[in-house]
């Protein structure tokens, strides 16, 4: 194999990226020496993964509807904030929040934000269901996955999809057209339990995460590292922006009343919340390390008689630090395709079925109170 190295400069960061020049057709891979053959079609591990995670996610959606129907589900209305012209006398002091205006012809009004609920007829109000918002969220993941493992059937795939030949070239854009739905329902859902009510907000958490993951998608797509790097940081803003809506509804309902404060348990509930979320984005962030050799450079532990180009697969690196994972994961110097794809099938089945619990077993608890 001949290699060459350049360098890119993004924005301050200096990346080592390394473009490497195929000179045989049956190379063998830094993975334990093996072909490219033998790596893609002698691990079918992410199709059996993903076959499982299938049925968890029927299986799943099974059980909620089967509880629904026995105990009935959640719903959460929702609210709307706007401004309300109440007319006043000239000498009312209005509210906090609120400012007074004095009008020619109708005399003085305060002008107050007011937040109501929307379209309530008997008591009841338009809302969303939790129960079934939840059971949307498997039964997306349910489908998109099947209808993937399902184009690998026909070897030339369908509409120009087959899941085996998208892994091998280390895309999935099924995958993140599923998840800019089902990961956005599963925002509004956690944003819907921490005080997040106004129908604008909840929207505008749905289409920041529809967003990032299509920013994800297009990661994929593109060959300019910058460009990758900046997509992908774009995803994480808009994901943090998202975030941050919940994390401000959480904090003013626990410091809303004082010296009453929520039990610790639920602290912890709240960040395995976030860490379940962003695990799915530390997978590309990951491959992005990967591609720009980061690895090396971040824990600093290759021997200096190491050749530049390979000290994040050197055997000169000390133990327990990049050696002991870069090699594992890494094809031609990029993520092997084949792991990253079970890790992604890992946590659909993983994180998204404990997700999915933790949101459900709300409904779980108000319907048997």
């Amino acid at each position: 194999m001949s290699v060459r190295s350049k360098r890119l400069n993004f924005s301050s960061l200096s990346l080592d990226v390394q473009a490497a020049e195929e000179d045989e057709e049956d190379e063998r891979s830094p993975l334990s020496g093996a072909t490219d053959s033998e790596i893609y079609d002698g691990l079918p591990a992410f199709n059996i993964l993903n076959f499982i995670a299938i049925g968890g996610h029927l299986i799943s959606a099974g059980l909620m509807i089967g509880f629904i129907i026995a105990y009935g589900s959640l719903q959460l209305p929702y609210t709307e904030t706007y401004l309300q012209w109440n007319p006043v006398n000239a000498s009312t002091i209005c509210n906090d929040g609120s400012r007074k205006i004095d009008t020619s012809e109708n005399g003085p009004f305060c002008i107050e934000p007011t937040t109501s609920p929307i379209d309530c007829v008997d008591g009841t109000c338009s809302g969303l269901d939790l129960g079934w918002l939840i059971i949307s969220f498997h039964l997306l993941s349910f489908l998109f996955q099947g209808v993937a493992a399902l184009t690998d059937i026909r070897d030339e795939g369908v509409l120009g999809y087959r899941y085996s030949d998208m892994i091998k070239d280390s895309k999935n854009p099924l995958r993140f057209i599923e998840y800019s739905i089902s990961a956005g329902i599963m925002l509004i859902a956690i944003a819907l339990l921490n005080g997040v009510t106004d129908i604008n907000l909840l929207a505008s958490i749905g289409v920041l995460t529809a967003a990032c993951q299509l920013c994800g998608l297009v990661v994929e797509y593109t060959e300019d590292i910058r460009l990758q790097w900046l997509l992908h940081l774009t995803g994480w803003f808009q994901f943090g922006c998202a975030y941050g809506i919940i994390i401000h509804a959480y904090a003013k309902a626990a410091t809303a009343v004082e010296d009453v404060k929520p039990p610790d348990f639920v602290y912890v509930i709240v960040l395995v919340l976030f860490l379940l979320y962003s695990s799915f984005g530390i997978v590309q962030l990951t491959e992005l390390f990967c591609k720009t050799k980061c690895c090396s450079k971040c824990c600093d532990c290759f021997s200096v008689k190491d050749p530049e180009m390979d000290r994040c697969t050197s055997i000169g690196c000390k133990r327990g630090c990049c050696r002991t994972w870069c090699p594992a994961v890494r094809k031609d110097k990029t993520c092997n395709p084949v792991y990253k794809e079970m890790v992604f099938v890992t946590l659909s089945l993983g994180a998204k079925l404990v997700l999915g619990w933790m949101i459900f077993s709300n409904v779980v608890i108000v319907s048997r109170s």
